[in-house]
């Protein structure tokens, strides 16, 4: 949320990792063609994705590389807007 008086702000710390299984590349870009409507549509190239379509009406994500990293939490801060409340969570 971008807003300072109501939402919640999360951050998780951990080692980032690249994510190269391709089931997995294929299970996301699946999950977010659908969340997005079909605007963000990418195939899974040599352990990556690859932007198959205009992104935001502009030709900037078409044949792109994005590559996707995982994270292990080992710590999670999370932060009450409007109550501004903290609570740490350690794994």
């Amino acid at each position: 949320c971008n807003t300072w008086d109501h939402g919640l702000d999360v951050v998780i710390e951990g080692q980032a990792l690249r994510t190269t299984d391709e089931a997995l590349l294929g299970r996301l870009a699946d999950a977010w063609a659908d969340k997005w409507d079909g605007q963000w549509q990418y195939d899974v190239v040599d352990g990556a994705l690859r932007g198959r379509t205009e992104a935001g009406g502009g030709a900037a994500g078409l044949g792109r590389e994005a590559l996707v990293f995982s994270v292990r939490p080992q710590k999670v801060l999370a932060f009450g807007k409007g109550t501004f409340s903290q609570t740490r969570h350690r794994f």
